[in-house]
């Protein structure tokens, strides 16, 4: 959970991609996003998205919505409240980088929330029909289940 927004998770990344294609004896040239969505094996940055979620889910108490800061019925009032603030420790913390792919999540997920178990069915079920590469490829997939 605390390496998956290091400046290394990317080679973490590629070095899994050509092990898995050493094993499947594929091509260099081939993606491997279809191998992994077909074996239903999550890459290194889904597993990192995954823990952050499980991180958020259990320990909620922890974290404000944006309806517990302010009285305004807006749609986003449940997501995450992000406290404001430049620095790039804040940024590139743990807790943004949860609150910010919580908050990416799609409404139907989103809903499950309170139900950890089908949060997490829920959740992986996402993961394995979209199949991210990145914490940024996840926040900007806009498709619902």
């Amino acid at each position: 959970m605390f390496w998956g927004n290091s400046s290394n998770s990317g080679k973490t990344c590629t070095l899994q991609e050509k092990i898995f294609r050493l094993k499947a004896s594929t091509q260099p040239s081939n993606s491997c996003r279809s191998l992994f969505k077909q074996l239903e094996i999550l890459c290194v940055s889904c597993q990192d998205i995954r823990s952050l979620m499980n991180f958020i889910i259990t320990n909620q108490e922890i974290f404000q919505t944006i309806l517990s800061t302010h009285n305004i019925n807006t749609r986003n009032k449940h997501h995450l409240h992000s406290p404001n603030g430049n620095l790039s420790c804040l940024r590139k913390s743990t807790f943004y980088a949860g609150m910010k792919i919580f908050n990416s999540l799609p409404p139907n997920v989103t809903i499950l929330r309170n139900d950890t178990a089908k949060f997490k069915v829920g959740f992986r079920k996402y993961l394995h029909t979209h199949f991210f590469y990145s914490v940024d490829e996840f926040c900007m997939c806009e498709d619902d289940l």
